[in-house]
Order: structure tokens, then sequence, then C-alpha cells
């Protein structure tokens, strides 16, 4: 041990016993013989050396994130090895770039509906950047969506045992648009099962790439109606009001009744939330305002509310 750390050595222990109330200071470390730093200095070249070794294994085998975790050993045990520091830098930014080539594979599998290949590009993304918060996001889109295809195909199953026809049987047209590939059966199957958000977000995706393709449309309106009136027998009005919407914007135009079924619910709608006003009004003015904007975003012509509306915001104290 050198003089100045043996000073430094008493300095710090002098200044524990202080703070503690002048206790017992522990003996000094001995000073390390040449033999005993020899063998020292030897077993830290000898794992260095081991480093290395697999650290250039991974690397050769492809695995970055190993060889990445490897040097970055050997450079916290050799802390002055510039060609170390130097490794894990090229290392790191490799990572880095086969972190966003395998994202953007990623990402265009999801696109195209293929989910597993999906898959498999953000467990590569994640085996490389575990905290990769956008890998993990997408992986499990992917793995919903998947599980959502596999639902899909055993209500097929179900549907063909049952009788009806399976999505092969169907006419062309109204199972892949002409020309792009584009499957119309897998978003039909997503929505039937459950996934109401990805299903009509594929749909839509259709509809746009095949806007002329009629007997399509008029297959997937039908299918989003059923499901409205589904939703709306359970008592889930505004959710239902919605997707009988989207059900006539997907078609192109309203089928038979439509309108008419829509203008009720939207009636009905207007009606409760100018009840909820009128209950409100004698003691919340603010709250009673919302609910009867929300009656007349539902029913415009909802004279009643819009006269009680006019009402409350005149009588509303300013707000400071």
């Amino acid at each position: 041990m050198s003089s100045g750390d043996r000073l430094r050595y008493g300095i710090v222990f002098c200044g524990i016993a202080a703070l503690a109330g002048c206790a017992e200071l522990p003996p000094a470390p001995a000073p390390l013989t040449p033999a005993a730093r020899s063998a020292h200095e030897d077993e830290i070249s000898h794992a260095i050396a081991k480093r290395r070794q697999q650290a250039a294994q991974y690397k050769q085998s492809g695995d970055l994130a190993s060889a990445a975790t490897e040097t970055q050993i050997i450079a916290l045990l050799a802390p002055h090895d510039a060609a170390a520091r130097h490794e894990l830098a090229d290392l790191q930014s490799s990572i880095a770039r086969q972190v966003q080539d395998n994202l953007a594979a990623g990402n265009a599998a999801m696109r195209s509906g293929d989910f597993d290949r999906a898959a498999e590009a953000m467990l590569k993304a994640l085996s490389l950047d575990p905290d990769n918060a956008e890998a993990a996001k997408a992986l499990r889109e992917a793995e919903k969506r998947r599980q959502s295809r596999i639902q899909a195909g055993r209500a097929a199953k179900v549907n063909a045992a049952a009788g009806q026809s399976p999505p092969s049987a169907r006419p062309p047209a109204a199972s892949a648009a002409s020309g792009n590939g584009f499957d119309l059966e897998l978003p039909l199957e997503i929505f039937k099962a459950g996934d109401t958000t990805g299903g009509l977000r594929d749909l839509k995706r259709f509809v746009d790439a095949n806007p002329n393709d009629k007997a399509a449309r008029q297959r997937i309106g039908g299918v989003v109606y059923d499901r409205a009136r589904e939703v709306e027998e359970k008592g889930n009005r505004e959710q239902a009001l919605a997707l009988y919407e989207q059900a006539i914007s997907l078609r192109g135009e309203p089928g038979t009744g439509w309108n008419t079924r829509v203008q009720a619910l939207r009636k009905s709608l207007g009606d409760e939330y100018f009840q909820k006003g009128t209950r409100a009004y004698p003691t919340d003015i603010t709250l009673a305002i919302k609910e009867w904007e929300t009656s007349l975003r539902y029913d415009p012509q909802n004279a009643k509310a819009a006269a009680k509306l006019h009402e409350a915001r005149t009588q509303e104290k300013p707000k400071r």
C-alpha cells in the first residue's frame, strides 16, 4: 500500500471514529505482498481473457445482447482498456439498429395481418432490448389478434358443422378483394369473436381499399348492424348507436329500416339526457347544462332541451 493510500485510509477511519464517539478503529488492511499482488493481477487477466472468449463466441453466434454484457464486464474489470469500450459502443450501436429493424418488420407484419411473424419479430427485439416498451406492447397486440383469429377459426368450424356455409364456399366477391389479396373473412370473424375495435379497424381498411365492392359492403354492414342490435338489447344504447352508424357508413347506404331505428334511438337518448338535466338543475346548473348539451347532440330537434339549456346558461353565474 502506498503512503498516499495509507493516509487516505487513516483520514476515513478517523472520521468514522469521530462520528461514532471515538469508537475503536478497525485495523488497517495489510498491504499486499508483491507475490499476492501478482496473483491478484493474474486472476483479473484470466477473467478478462475468459470474458473476451465468451463475448467473441456470443457475437459469432449472433447473440449481441450477451456479447455486450460480457464486454461491459471486461470494461469494468479493465477501466483503462479503450478497445473494450469501443467494442462495447459498437455492440450497443448494432443492437439498436437490429431492434429498430425488428420493430419495423413486426409492424409491417401486423399491418398485413401476419400476427405470427409480427410476434416473432417483436420477440427478437425484446431479446436484444428487454425494456423496449414499444416491442412489448406490439407483442401483446399481436398475441391478442392471433388468439382472436384462433377463436374465429373455431367459430367458423362450429358454423360449418351446424350447416352454415364455410368461408371457402361463399361468393368470391364477399371473401376477398380482387387484386389486393386482403382477406375479408378474417376481420369479419375477429369482429364476431368479440374484438370489436380491431375488427372494425380492419373492416374499414377493406372498405377503403374496395369502395365499389357492393356485395362485400352489404355483408359487412349487416354483420355490424346485427352486433348493434345485440348491444342495444343488453341496454348499451349509446354503444349501439355508434355501431348502427358504423354499419351504415361501412355499407355505404342504410338498409331497410336502419334510419328509422337510428332516429328512434337518438330521440330516446335525447329524452334520457333531458330528464337527467331536469333532475340536476335545482342543485347543479353546470351538470344540467352538460346533460342538456348531450341531449341536443343526440336529438338536435329536442325543443324542450334547447329551451332549458338557454334558460340555464342565462342563469349560470359567470366563472371568475
